[in-house]
């Protein structure tokens, strides 16, 4: 978080930013209450610069509708949306890490994640996103779900080992009134199906198919199409030949292999057709090879994993550890007596006398007596309604002697009653005061606190094996490397690396975001020789969109952000790119002026071929 950044959104205060995707911010947050009510949240805003577009802004809000019917706990659960001052969406907090981070770890380690683990991520996955694919409006209509972005970064892992699917921002559905034009791919192309890259319509058996190249990674411990050339990518999605996991891993068994190669099938007809028979596979393999698998074999992997993060789960022959008096003693006291007075408008008014023709003793069924209170213990008796004593108003009963005292003995002793209230709430704010005064319990911290500490530990230091070689987040020149980033400076663009006659190399914003919040940490990027290296591109959009090469429709990722372009067509010019927007418009534009030793920066905007511009 940066000083610019608000503090609160609504009823939520942001305490820390956790990440950044190509659109969007999330945030640890806080909602507080009376009584010392707290209540963590995760929250996700817009960038600032898709605000002003109604059509991202409808998209934000169909995320929000389409998260808030779903309910399961293999789902991360949406918990409000607001407006004001900004867009933003309340989820719940999800204490843990990412499945990508925790494959990342175990390849420092030169560790393999588990084949029961494996089976059983997969298995909660499949859970999720089979009761997001068959969930039904109120009138029982299938809505027709499809996340399209199933991914191992929305994949979260809890400390509690619980596997949630995160992140429906391009959802599918059939109440969205923002639907994606023909022609135009959502979501990272190596985890995509074979009809999403084409642009065809998708349904669940879109996210089978990516949830099986995540299985296949997690039991591989390696990528099945790589994440920062989509170009290839889009070839081996058109080939769809992909080796079993045994070829990598022997000890994978041949029922597994037929169930993750059963979901990588590029005709869907022939594919396994739902999210729920992945799962019962997966299950019964999880049975065969580690019976009773569990939520807590899990957290226990996870702590082994990351041991600096404190995590750590009792084994199951341990009592749960309890705090000692002196701990319990010096928990902060919430006295909710003081939050219930200030709450209170007035004290409460004694009710108007009775008439004067009707007996005190037998209020009229479902009235209130005046006289109800600790004091009077004639005022417990059950009421004829509720006995099924009905009272014959022609035989009412008489007045008790001395009947006519009564009701101002009750009032005197009502009105005495609630002078003590008052005097026992004054006297608990008054030692409450004192102990504050003392120093019991410490005073609040400021609101930008947890920013300034997580400043001085996150950042990371950019290397190449080229001396001298350019830097560039997105259009924004760093310098030459080596060259540090922190936090505040991400904006949702990936880091480029650019030297003449080298090959790019790229950094995407979800790696990028998780190398800077890990640090600090040093990434060194390799550039590699090239006779012809291909021309780093920065297209300007005021939408998101996808850029294809105009002559052979070749795919080559989403702008704005920078895609790698071929430096000659097959006619040795430099190639027109066409840039297909969500309503299937398309925009030419020309790379004539781009130099390969840096990152050109051209503009989409609506016309028939833009002219490049150059660099800010």
């Amino acid at each position: 978080m940066s000083p610019q950044e608000p503090v609160q959104l609504g009823e939520y205060r942001l305490l820390e930013r956790l990440g950044q995707g190509g659109m969007a911010l999330v945030y640890r947050g806080e909602r507080t209450a009376e009584a010392g009510f707290k209540k963590l949240v995760a929250l996700k805003r817009m960038l600032p610069q898709y605000r002003r577009d109604p059509s991202l802004l409808e998209r934000f809000a169909a995320e929000a509708r389409t998260n808030a019917r779903l309910d399961h706990p293999n789902l991360v659960a949406v918990v409000d949306f607001g407006i004001e001052p900004e867009p933003y969406l309340v989820m719940e907090f999800v204490e843990g890490m990412t499945l990508a981070l925790l494959l990342q770890r175990l390849v420092e380690m030169g560790q393999r994640l588990e084949i029961a683990a494996a089976c059983f991520i997969g298995a909660e996955a499949a859970q999720g996103l089979d009761h997001a694919h068959r969930k039904r409006d109120e009138h029982g209509n299938p809505l027709g779900i499809v996340h399209r972005d199933v991914s191992p970064q929305n994949v979260l892992l809890s400390n509690e080992g619980a596997v949630k699917v995160s992140d429906f921002g391009l959802v599918k559905a059939a109440d969205n009134v923002v639907q994606t034009g023909s022609g135009v791919p959502i979501g990272k192309m190596s985890y995509m199906a074979p009809e999403q890259a084409d642009h065809r319509q998708v349904d669940a058996r879109a996210d089978v198919f990516s949830l099986g190249i995540v299985v296949w990674e997690c039991l591989t411990m390696r990528t099945l199409m790589p994440p920062n050339d989509p170009a290839t990518a889009s070839q081996m999605l058109q080939a769809c030949n992909f080796p079993p996991p045994s070829t990598y891993r022997p000890d994978v068994p041949p029922e597994l292999d037929a169930i993750v190669m059963g979901c990588l099938v590029k005709d869907e007809s022939l594919r396994t057709p739902s999210a729920q028979a992945v799962g019962m596979q997966l299950r019964e393999v999880l049975h065969e090879v580690a019976p009773g698998y569990g939520r807590d074999q899990l957290a226990r992997l996870l702590g082994w994993a990351f041991p600096e993060r404190g995590w750590s789960i009792d084994e199951p022959h341990e009592t749960a550890a309890q705090p000692s008096v002196e701990e319990r003693l010096s928990m902060p006291q919430i006295h909710a007596a003081d939050a219930m007075q200030r709450a209170s408008a007035a004290p409460p008014q004694p009710a108007d006398p009775a008439p004067a023709n009707q007996a005190p003793a037998h209020p009229p069924p479902g009235a209130t007596r005046p006289d109800a209170s600790p004091a009077a213990p004639e005022a417990a008796a059950p009421s004829p309604l509720a006995t099924g004593q009905v009272p014959a108003l022609a035989q009412p009963s008489k007045p008790r002697r001395g009947g006519s005292t009564l009701p101002w003995i009750l009032l005197v002793g009502a009105v005495a009653l609630a002078g003590i209230v008052v005097v026992v709430a004054l006297v608990l704010l008054f030692v409450f005061a004192r102990g504050s005064s003392q120093g019991t319990s410490p005073p609040p911290a400021p609101a930008m606190e947890p920013v300034q500490q997580s400043a001085d530990v996150h950042g990371l230091t950019v290397t190449t094996d080229v001396p001298g070689a350019r830097v560039f987040l997105g259009d924004r020149e760093l310098g030459a490397a080596p060259v540090a980033l922190s936090e505040p400076e991400l904006n949702g663009q990936p880091l480029v690396a650019v030297a003449p006659g080298r090959q790019p190399a790229v950094i995407e914003p979800d790696r990028l975001a998780e190398l800077v919040q890990g640090g600090p940490a040093t990434e060194s990027l390799r550039l590699l020789p090239h006779r012809r290296p291909d021309l780093a591109i920065f297209v300007r959009h005021p939408r998101p969109a996808t850029a294809r090469m105009a002559h052979t429709r070749r795919i080559l990722g989403s702008v704005p952000g920078v895609i790698l372009v071929p430096p000659a067509n097959r006619l040795g010019r430099r190639p027109v790119l066409e840039i297909i927007e969500d309503d299937g418009e398309t925009v030419r534009v020309a790379t004539t002026s781009c130099d390969p030793a840096t990152v050109c920066v051209l503009d989409g905007a609506r016309a028939d071929v833009a002219a490049p511009t150059g660099a800010p």
